[in-house]
């Protein structure tokens, strides 16, 4: 989804610059400390930029954080009870409130794009945002991968063989696919495979076990280290 976001994406990159600018190595990992300019420079593009709602001071922007905040803490739920809470603490009118949640939930939910369909160009298509750039999202997931990775290597050799072989991934570079030189494609590159979990039957007699008990047992053992680890 290249296209879809681009500009809320460019703004997204300029915080990351921003950061970049400022940044010390000695204060913090560096995608935790650029989250913050990230959100910012996102947060005053929609707020200036972006059609649906929008709001044209900061004073107005903090208020529709603060009413979107309050009204997530009182379940979510778009009611008069719920508006009437909202309008107390925000202290405004209850028409004002609601007028307020409805821009908050629209932008916080959807976009407008360009239609795809040729023949009607009045057409708008609604699309979830793309979350998947979010550096928090990104920093922890890396945090993950590398302690399932160290978690790997810290297994007995056998330990790691087995597991491997019972999840379907190569013990080497843990890709879950393999190029198989007996399948060419029209260009005449070996076309890429997903690497087959074996069952506990296969993996007893290819590491001489009698049965395949044994091998279930050690595979269990591993993602019992692991998951300890991690």
């Amino acid at each position: 989804m290249e296209d879809h976001f681009a500009d809320i994406k460019q703004s997204l990159v300029t915080g990351l610059c921003k950061a970049l600018i400022k940044y010390d190595i000695t204060i913090a990992p560096f995608l935790p400390y650029a989250q913050r300019y990230m959100e910012c420079e996102a947060h005053n593009y929609i707020r200036t930029m972006r059609t649906g709602y929008s709001v044209q001071s900061e004073f107005e922007y903090a208020r529709l954080r603060r009413a979107m905040a309050i009204y997530k803490d009182l379940g979510g739920d778009f009611t008069e009870e719920t508006i009437s809470q909202v309008a107390t603490q925000i202290s405004e009118s209850y028409e004002k409130t609601k007028f307020i949640i409805e821009g908050g939930i629209l932008t916080e939910n959807y976009v407008d794009v360009q239609s795809n369909d040729e023949d009607d160009e009045q057409t708008i298509d609604f699309l979830l945002p793309d979350s998947s750039l979010n550096p928090e999202n990104i920093y922890f997931k890396q945090e993950l991968y590398d302690k399932l990775y160290e978690a790997y290597d810290s297994l007995e050799y056998t330990e790691k063989i087995m597991l491997a072989q019972h999840l379907g991934f190569c013990p080497e570079c843990f890709s879950t696919r393999y190029a198989d030189k007996n399948d060419l494609d029209e260009s005449g590159k070996p076309k890429e495979k997903p690497i087959k979990p074996l069952p506990y039957t296969d993996i007893a007699t290819d590491h001489g076990f009698s049965d395949a008990s044994t091998a279930k047992r050690v595979c269990e053992r591993a993602i019992t280290k692991i998951k300890f680890l991690v």
